[in-house]
């Protein structure tokens, strides 16, 4: 027993002694392994991150280059931080592009939708979540690629950082993209993602009656300048044409020196325009001033175009407090996640006949008129 224990003992010393033997012989050769080991870990890491920004890049175009039919753009405005609120609008009034289907060549409107059935979206139809990545952190830019492998439906500007100042840039350089990409664009229909927009009644009525938006069918909510022969584009929502200029606060207008009030515009909570608008202000972006509010630049940007039918419709609830809610309302701004699924909830059970379980006005709508100046528009 004792023998034993002493040959393990003297072996085990003797290949303690070979290992150091080999150690001292192959000391550079570990070295050398060790230190490019980490350097290729630091590599490898490096390129990770520039994968990540990649993909983003990648995930977001590749979602977006089959866009040949794509005739209408809904254009959310939103910040990388408000999944919550986009998937609020997916689960909710998103779902009502699928009330708008094509055939024989037509497109057609009827509601088809419920809570148990699954309906498929009219390709013509494409939703674009707007949002500004640059300076964002690794992690935030993962969220992001990891959001649109499941929507396919963000639209991601790498060289804009995400803010309030920076929104009319980011519709800028949108309008650019559509003007690049969408061959086959006939109307944007910009909204914010805090809107709740009957995006299937928007394309109904443009279906049926633009750009002239005259029909008796609608006559009762809308007031437009003058009749012409021929339109040149639409710009349809609720406009203004006597706020003040902001001297001050989050909508201060440092470089505003047209006149004492804005130019006459649609509050940016939804509006629509047609794609000779947004060729227009593609074409001419670099040129064009950006503003710090988006709406009132989308006023300016397109006040000296002629042709272009200004229709101010009572049905687009966009200015900075909701002013109700009514059945006929098309947009109705400043509502949260909450209150769209409660909507939704309410157009689903009344098949799309009732937007809110309570119709109230808090407060009251005008009739833009057009035949006078703007300081006189809106009584």
């Amino acid at each position: 027993m004792i023998l034993c224990q002493t040959c393990k003992y003297i072996k085990d010393r003797r290949s303690d002694k070979m290992f150091l033997i080999y150690l001292r012989k192959y000391k550079i050769m570990i070295l050398f392994s060790v230190f490019f080991f980490y350097i290729g870990c630091g590599i490898t890491l490096s390129f990770l991150r520039m994968d990540c920004a990649d993909a983003l890049s990648k995930t977001s175009k590749a979602s977006l280059l089959s866009i040949p039919n794509v005739e209408y753009a809904v254009l959310i405005t939103s910040a990388p931080v408000n999944e919550k609120k986009r998937d609020a609008i997916r689960a909710t009034w998103g779902k009502f592009a699928t009330n708008i289907f094509l055939e024989n060549g037509e497109v057609l409107y009827k509601w088809n939708h419920s809570q148990a059935t699954y309906q498929t979206q009219h390709e013509q139809i494409k939703f674009y979540f707007c949002i500004g990545t640059e300076g964002l952190t690794d992690n935030e830019m993962q969220k992001l690629i990891d959001e649109n492998k499941r929507s396919t439906d963000l639209l991601l500007l790498e060289n804009l950082k995400d803010s309030y100042q920076n929104l009319t840039k980011k519709i800028l350089l949108t309008m650019k993209w559509f003007s690049q990409k969408v061959k086959g664009l006939k109307y944007v229909i910009k909204c914010d993602d805090d809107s709740f927009v009957r995006v299937d009644l928007i394309i109904r009525e443009l279906e049926a009656f633009a750009p002239e938006m005259s029909s008796v069918e609608i006559n009762k909510y809308v007031t437009h300048k003058r009749p012409l022969n021929k339109y040149q584009g639409l710009y349809w929502g609720y406009f203004n044409g006597k706020a003040r200029v902001y001297l001050k606060g989050k909508w201060e207008e440092k470089d505003w020196f047209l006149c004492d009030n804005y130019l006459p515009y649609a509050l940016g909570g939804g509006y629509v325009i047609s794609s000779s608008i947004v060729q227009y202000i593609g074409n001419n972006a670099e040129f064009l001033r950006c503003y710090n509010s988006e709406d009132v630049s989308m006023g300016v940007w397109t006040a000296a175009l002629d042709g272009i039918n200004r229709v101010h419709d009572v049905r687009f609830d966009t200015e900075w407090k909701s002013r109700g809610c009514t059945k006929d309302m098309l947009v109705r701004h400043k509502q949260t996640p909450s209150d769209m699924f409660l909507m939704y909830k309410t157009l689903v059970e009344t098949h799309g006949e009732q937007l809110c379980k309570t119709e109230n006005t808090v407060r009251r709508s005008y009739y833009y008129n057009w035949n006078v100046l703007p300081s006189s528009c809106c009584k």
